[in-house]
């Protein structure tokens, strides 16, 4: 009866292993597209911060020279620096959305490694001869599920 509840107990936290390695897999993607936006965000308002500073300085220079400045260039700037501010925002948005990928990636990380040591223990249980083992296993086991939900549960919310 032992080996039939070490099988299943491994079977258990064979699955366990393959769903935390699996939403492992897609915090590590989500921190990736999350980042990959932060960056073009930040491009994007150092592009328009640019060219509102090009404009603003020929704004300056037809001053400068007493030259007319039209009143849809002055707009325009306006529009420009309300973009920049938008897109700076849209990145920091980003960035924060990065940490927390990051953090669910680590739990559920944490999660499938503390679930193929639970495997390996309960393994090893049956060919020691010792159930005291198969507990150890359980009980790593449990804090491996214990991590995963958390990371579930933190996804959800």
């Amino acid at each position: 009866m032992v080996s039939g509840g070490v099988a299943l107990t491994i079977l258990v936290f064979s699955i366990v292993t393959a769903v935390a390695a699996l939403l492992a897999g897609l915090a590590a993607h989500a921190t990736l597209l999350d980042r990959t936006e932060e960056i073009i965000g930040v491009a994007n308002a150092g592009d328009d911060e640019l060219t509102a500073e090009l404009l603003r300085t020929k704004h300056d220079l037809q001053t400068a020279l007493g030259q007319e400045v039209s009143e849809e260039e002055i707009e325009k700037i306006d529009q420009i620096e309300t973009q920049a501010a938008q897109a700076t925002t849209a990145a920091e948005t980003e960035a924060a959305s990065a940490v927390s990928s990051v953090a669910d990636h680590l739990l559920f990380s944490i999660a499938a490694t503390i679930a193929a040591i639970a495997i390996a223990v309960t393994g090893l249980a049956p060919i020691v001869h010792q159930r005291w083992l198969w507990s150890v296993g359980i009980a790593i086991g449990v804090v491996a599920i214990g991590f995963l939900t958390i990371g579930v549960i933190g996804i959800a919310a």
